[in-house]
């Protein structure tokens, strides 16, 4: 038996071991050649020259002051480990960028990370699925094909926290958002809602819409308006008490505002059976479940558009749209759904009237139904098929 056959042995690491390092910086100093070290590590010996160049290290003869190399563990181990930092774990999806294409056409589609994990595991069949935090890494990566940081839909800026003032001397007569019961801004009880008006254009008639959002269930409705006083503002609610009847004061309990002009008629807007609070001026984040819907209507209705011709038909369609996306907050559920069992739950005389008003005109996942404001092709606007009079 020669001495190769002595130091063979099974190795179960694919990784040279510090022990072994050491092993080779003694058998080099001894004389040993390459092929003799590799076979008694059981490695190959190309193994072995990589090793012997990763752990070269040049000294300094004292005596006649030449240089020369040896083989260094030491060295050789902390290269090792330095390299080791580099490397991260095996992607989750593996080689499945079939999940990683229908995530990218999803979001290319104005729609969230969140919102398109989401969706993709409740209506195609993967097996598998990821966090949003690992979408957003593989973004960094490079691995979607065509989908790049700016078509994000709704980067997040940095947020600076604001000091809240607490008077509003032009209507100090107005109901202050600080006399709201604390279950509605504990989210705990139904038929709660928010309100904004949103702009096309600064200027013109008919640029404007009503956009209300259930504190709740996040349900959104958007209501053309005729303009931005607070006269169309009361005659818009009043289009909506009346299309859904007796049952209104059960669905809009309440109706938070800010200061505009637009809400500065608070009795006429509590004609209509509710109750309405004003938040403190310049605070926006007291509205915030508005400000999130109104930037997902930013994606349909851009800033800066005329909205004179976008028709009631089409701001139904963007409602629709923005009901259908589901929320990781409603535990994957669209606001539709939510805000359907919420109805279930109440005493409503008319049921079928009210459910019908915020049914889906059309799948909001249809082509046809994403509204199309591009000026041309459209119908004169009918009467409106959001809100409609008795």
């Amino acid at each position: 038996m020669g001495v190769f056959e002595l130091y063979t042995s099974k190795r179960n690491s694919r990784f040279l071991t510090p022990n072994e390092r050491i092993k080779i910086e003694l058998w080099r100093k001894e004389g040993y050649s390459q092929a003799e070290i590799a076979h008694r590590l059981g490695v190959n010996r190309s193994s072995i020259s990589r090793e012997l160049k990763k752990g070269d290290c040049e000294q300094l003869n004292g005596d006649t002051w030449e240089t020369y190399h040896i083989y260094s563990a030491e060295i050789a181990q902390k290269k090792h480990d330095y390299a080791q930092t580099a490397k991260g774990a095996d992607l989750k999806i593996g080689n499945r960028f079939d999940y990683l294409k229908a995530i990218e056409e999803r979001v290319l589609d104005n729609h969230s990370f969140e919102e398109a994990i989401l969706y993709i595991a409740d209506t195609m069949q993967f097996d598998i699925t990821i966090t949003k935090q690992t979408a957003y890494r593989y973004l960094d990566m490079g691995l979607f094909s065509r989908l790049k940081k700016k078509d994000l839909p709704c980067p997040r800026k940095k947020r600076h926290k604001k000091v809240v003032r607490r008077t509003n001397a032009n209507h100090a007569d107005h109901r202050s958002i600080e006399s709201r019961p604390k279950e509605i801004k504990a989210r705990t009880s139904f038929g709660h809602w928010e309100i904004d008006s949103v702009v096309g254009k600064a200027k013109g008639k008919k640029e404007s819409v009503l956009t209300l959002s259930e504190r709740l269930t996040r349900q959104e409705i958007i209501i053309r308006a005729n303009g931005k006083t607070a006269a169309d503002t009361v005659q818009a609610l009043l289009k909506l008490r009346h299309a859904l009847g007796k049952d209104f004061p059960k669905i809009f309990q309440s109706i938070t505002c800010d200061n505009g002009d637009e809400f500065a008629d608070q009795k006429g807007m509590e004609k209509q059976d509710t109750t309405v609070y004003y938040c403190h001026p310049q605070s926006p984040g007291e509205r915030g479940t508005n400000e999130n819907s109104n930037r997902l209507l930013r994606r349909k209705l851009p800033k800066g558009k005329s909205l004179s011709r976008c028709t009631p038909k089409q701001a139904k369609q963007v409602q629709d749209w923005i009901n259908d996306i589901r929320r990781p907050i409603l535990g994957g559920r669209s606001s539709q759904q939510a805000f359907f069992e919420q109805l279930d739950n109440l005493p409503l005389q008319n049921p079928e009237r009210v459910k019908n008003f915020f049914r889906f005109t059309t799948r909001p996942e249809s082509p046809d139904s994403r509204p199309n404001l591009a000026g041309e092709g459209m119908n004169p606007p009918p009467s409106c098929t959001s809100v409609q009079d008795d």
